[in-house]
């Protein structure tokens, strides 16, 4: 009995010690309260997003490879690593495009007529593949924000892309493509007269250029050409720059007719150089 009428007794001591709140410290409470309700609710809507979001990425990385599926025998050529890219842009740059120079360009055209038709060919090809992807990149950026999401989509898209690369690029690059930029070449330069054989060396050239230009697009990381570059008067230092043609001694004024490849290394936080612009002299054919 003693024990029941102490409890009751403390209880009663406490009830009439207890400070009343004041309006002023009920309101800051109620604040805090609809506040924490708020935080809790927005967090249950990011979670939700989120799942909504990684669930579209399901659902997107599985309708691309359901429009491209192909049997493993169809799959053709592996895509090229690092390494193995990296020789095939040189292979192109100082075989391809060197043999197309000497077979057509060498007799009947000047150093601007040269600068003309590599940059076209490059600058051409360069905008058709990404004109192709564009649309798509503008759709993903407005529909992930996330970072994160984003960077985690890019890598699945250029993985799928680059398992079926030559699927892709037949679907993407049409052959009234090629014709249409030879056609523009043709309209200023005339090469050889227009003869068929010229026009269908100079398709295959730029097949030979697209193909190149696509692998960079979506190898990973990605590889950038300097196009923009070509056509610009330097002068010649064997440290920056090779020879494309002819011969060419340090310090002589020359003209960039074959581009760099680049691109950003992660490890440096810099942008690396995969080849040396070429360069001609300047007054090469000036006699």
């Amino acid at each position: 009995m003693v024990d029941n009428y102490t409890k009751k007794g403390n209880n009663y001591h406490k009830r009439s010690n207890s400070k009343k709140l004041t309006s002023l410290e009920e309101n800051e409470i109620r604040e805090l309260i609809q506040k924490l309700k708020e935080e809790k609710s927005k967090n249950s809507q990011l979670k939700n997003q989120n799942n909504e979001l990684y669930n579209d990425i399901l659902t997107l990385k599985s309708n691309i490879q359901s429009h491209i599926l192909i049997n493993e025998k169809e799959k053709g050529n592996s895509f090229p690593n690092f390494e193995s890219l990296k020789d095939n842009i040189n292979n192109f740059l100082e075989i391809d495009c060197l043999n197309f120079f000497k077979n057509y360009l060498y007799q009947y055209f000047n150093i601007k007529g040269i600068e003309f038709f590599y940059k076209e060919v490059f600058k051409n090809c360069d905008y058709t593949i990404k004109n192709h992807f564009t649309k798509l990149n503008k759709i993903l950026d407005l529909k992930f924000k996330d970072k994160n999401i984003r960077n985690t989509l890019d890598y699945i898209l250029k993985n799928i892309c680059q398992i079926y690369w030559e699927r892709i690029i037949n679907n993407l690059v049409k052959e009234e493509d090629y014709i249409r930029i030879m056609l523009n070449i043709q309209d200023s330069l005339d090469i050889d007269n227009k003869k068929e054989s010229a026009n269908n060396d100079i398709i295959i050239f730029i097949k030979k250029s697209m193909k190149i230009i696509f692998q960079c697009y979506i190898n990973q990381p990605k590889i950038s050409i300097d196009f923009h570059k070509i056509g610009l008067k330097v002068f010649h230092n064997e440290s920056r720059y090779e020879v494309f043609f002819g011969k060419i001694i340090n310090y002589e004024v020359c003209k960039i007719i074959l581009p760099s490849f680049r691109f950003y290394n992660e490890i440096k936080k810099s942008d690396e150089k995969i080849n040396k612009e070429k360069t001609m002299k300047q007054n090469f054919f000036e006699k």
